[in-house]
């Protein structure tokens, strides 16, 4: 693994922040595997620094005390915990009222990893020499981009690029979006702030991680960010997968990462809950992204979720109608 964060050429301070975190304890290894964290803080001159580092940590903390194998439970209860203290410190401090973070993680073990994702951070799998983004930008340009208001080549420089639509702090309750993907010797797992691909195309990422060791590529890709212009604060973590030991596809089949959340509950973070994956989608109201570091009306997001059934519920409720229906229409023909 090898991962550097930059200030950029521009900026004149790093909001940005990561963590690597690998067990001490062997079981805990064998049952949680190792994450990487990266965050890209935002919410003026402090806000953002302590947006992006309160969840970093809070997310290490809860990683060390959680007695789960779960790999997405592992995640989505870490980020309840970073968004929870980023809510209660923009509380107690009015100067951080409307901070906020990005948050990109990626927990490996076996032969998948689990990645969480909230914000404009990214995680791309390259495999065979193919890169692919396996997160989805939460932005207001993508979300145009998805219902064909908008095309891909006039996003890129388009002044409203940077604006997020989901962050860690926005509210109460977050919505994570989580990836599962296979993991196979030789395959690279890259985590990066916008920072990085803003400047740098996926191919010339792929070809860099491809071609050198992780901590190198890192640099080279900073490097190359820098000259053509640095206008953020940049980071990038590389992982690279080698042999999976047999212990830890035992614990994959026990553990799968992206098994139901089943394992009983766990001390809970009083205000916040995790976004459900069934969720309808929306496009919420667009939140002020990074230019200048500002976020405003943070509190502004607008969502709309099913109820607790879910996606799944309300399709047999669907199927139920229909099947009285047709049963109805029989009976009246019958007559």
């Amino acid at each position: 693994m090898g991962a550097l964060s930059h200030v950029g050429m521009v900026r004149s301070e790093n909001q940005d922040h990561w963590a690597w975190w690998e067990p001490e304890d062997d079981e805990d290894l064998k049952g949680k595997g190792r994450v990487l964290v990266v965050c890209d803080g935002m919410g003026g001159h402090n806000g953002g620094i302590v947006a992006s580092r309160t969840t970093v940590e809070a997310m290490l903390e809860s990683f060390d005390k959680s007695a789960t194998c779960n790999l997405k439970r592992l995640l989505s209860t870490a980020i309840d915990r970073g968004n929870a203290l980023v809510r209660t410190k923009g509380q107690e401090d009015p100067a951080l009222r409307n901070m906020g973070t990005t948050c990109v993680a990626i927990a490996l073990r076996g032969p998948q990893v689990q990645i969480a994702n909230i914000g404009d951070s990214r995680a791309y799998r390259i495999h065979d020499g193919q890169i692919e983004q396996a997160t989805r930008d939460h932005t207001y340009l993508n979300d145009l981009i998805e219902i064909g208001l908008l095309t891909p080549e006039k996003a890129k420089n388009h002044p409203e690029r940077n604006i997020i639509t989901r962050c860690v702090g926005m509210g109460d309750v977050v919505q994570v979006d989580f990836i599962t993907r296979p993991a196979e010797a030789g395959d690279l797992f890259l985590l990066c702030s916008d920072g990085l691909y803003n400047h740098v195309e996926d191919d010339e990422i792929c070809e860099c991680a491809s071609t050198y060791a992780p901590e190198e590529a890192a640099q080279k890709l900073v490097d190359l960010a820098n000259s053509r212009g640095g206008e953020d604060n940049i980071t990038v973590g590389i992982i690279r997968v080698t042999e999976t030991p047999p212990e830890f596809e035992v614990a994959n089949r026990e553990h799968p990462v992206d098994a139901a959340e089943d394992e009983g509950p766990e001390t809970p973070t009083p205000i916040m809950t995790i976004g459900s994956d069934e969720a309808t989608p929306s496009i919420p109201a667009p939140i002020a992204g990074n230019p200048g570091n500002d976020i405003t009306a943070l509190q502004q997001q607008v969502s709309i979720d099913l109820p607790r059934t879910g996606m799944k519920g309300w399709m047999i409720l669907l199927a139920a109608e229909l099947i009285i229906l047709i049963i109805l229409q029989a009976l009246i023909l019958g007559h």
